[in-house]
């Protein structure tokens, strides 16, 4: 087994105080008419999906804003850079964007360690930074104008613990993908579970696809179910195809890299049957689904990244609308929100900047299609199956309007977060 990997915070600290160093104090980019946004996600490489995804759901959302008259009258322009999925390439991505194009905020990264490293610049710069799809715990103390409508891991683990319960998995083999979100996912999960629950853990380097020497070791150890933690589909794929080209039969769960309609495409028959715990697919089969493809084609991974990016804008863009035209503003009036009713249903945000109202389900792969199969609960003693029904993002929830009016939460609520996040920042 190999040892956890090296932290990013050395490296954010680091980013940070150059970014300190190299911001001025400017207000966010409204020249010339126009309110800029800028988006950070991978636009290439084998996590592009993801990207396109959710830049297509912020494009989308800019669409409707501008069809609409804009916000306050102005023009709202998409800055977009491709993070690549790397912490180098979003902490140049997001240096632009905060001290060249002075955007009003960003909706980004997109994985995890893209979000790691562009946070410093955003919180020196004063720039609200939103993820949509970015899960590692660790962004959770990444600092106060850090926000994300995506859920942490740290509440994932746990789903996925109560469900091994409920399925007497006992024994997890485990294969990590060497990146930020797959290494805190790894150390969460772990915790979840315990350690002795882990009887194969073996960590790779990002973007490996040759897994055929430790598949043969993995014959050799008795486990219950096998979890392929990797950071992109393509490498999940990989893991897949060697795991039954050893004839190892044992059930596979994984997370929400899993959900996506590309892997049975790259995997084929290795997929079928895999579970995965993942956010419900919000927006499927709904008229904003629908709109989307019409647009911008079918999305390459799941229209539920798509609904989180539209969200992530528009609730930004209602803040602006209701006069935060800073960056300090927009993130005073997010950590004060109560409601807001969105493609992914009713959410604000905790005062580390994380969403609530957002929770789990299990689905599977079946047929080249992702079916849910069951609702997952971490109140109640165990889960409910619910049966096998094609996964309809909960339609009662995506009827609602989005874009719903901002409502205050008392002061102190706001107050509470500052001091959260000076805590967290004192103690990196």
């Amino acid at each position: 087994m190999q040892l956890p990997p090296y932290s990013m915070k050395k490296h954010i600290a680091l980013v940070g105080l150059l970014a300190i160093a190299l911001s001025a104090c400017q207000p966010a980019g409204q020249g010339g008419g126009t309110i800029k946004l800028g988006y950070i996600g991978p636009l290439t490489g084998d996590a592009a999906s993801y990207g396109k995804d959710t830049l297509n759901g912020v494009l989308f959302a800019v669409e409707e804003l501008n069809a609409a008259g804009g916000i306050n009258g102005k023009k709202v322009e998409v800055i977009a850079e491709d993070g690549k999925c790397t912490g180098a390439d979003s902490a140049s991505a997001a240096q632009k964007l905060v001290n060249v194009d002075n955007v009003s905020a960003i909706i980004g990264g997109q994985c995890s360690g893209e979000t790691l490293a562009a946070a410093p610049i955003a919180e020196a710069g004063k720039v609200v930074l939103i993820s949509p799809f970015s899960s590692s715990p660790d962004i959770t103390q990444a600092g106060e104008y850090i926000f994300r409508d995506y859920p942490s891991d740290a509440l994932k683990t746990k789903a996925i613990a109560r469900f091994f319960a409920e399925k007497g998995y006992k024994k997890v083999a485990l294969i990590t993908e060497n990146t930020d979100f797959a290494s805190a996912f790894r150390t969460s999960l772990t915790k979840d579970l315990g350690e002795d629950a882990i009887v194969f853990d073996e960590m790779v380097d990002p973007g490996t696809k040759d897994f055929r020497t430790l598949m043969t070791r993995l014959k050799k150890v008795e486990f219950d179910v096998f979890f392929p933690n990797a950071q992109t589909d393509a490498v999940m794929a990989a893991m897949l195809q060697q795991l039954r080209e050893q004839k190892l039969a044992q059930p596979v769960v994984s997370h929400d890299v899993g959900d996506s309609l590309t892997l049975p495409e790259i995997a084929k028959d290795a997929v079928e049957g895999m579970y995965v715990i993942n956010v419900p697919a919000f927006g499927e089969g709904t008229g904003f689904e629908a709109k989307v493809i019409q647009t911008y084609g079918k999305p390459q991974a799941t229209i539920a990244i798509v609904a989180h990016a539209y969200d992530a804008t528009m609730v930004v863009a209602d803040a602006m609308k209701a006069g935060a035209m800073n960056g300090t503003a927009i993130k005073d009036a997010l950590a004060a929100l109560t409601n807001h009713v969105g493609i992914i249903g009713d959410f604000h945000f905790d005062v580390n900047g994380d969403v609530v109202g957002v929770g789990y389900v299990v689905k599977q792969h079946q047929g080249g299609k992702i079916v849910k199969v069951q609702e997952l609960s971490l109140d109640a003693p165990s889960a409910t199956a619910t049966g096998a029904t094609v996964e309809d993002g909960s339609g009662a929830v995506m009827e609602k309007e989005p874009g719903a009016a901002m409502e205050k939460k008392p002061a102190s609520a706001m107050e509470k977060k500052g001091d959260a996040m000076e805590k967290a920042a004192s103690s990196k």
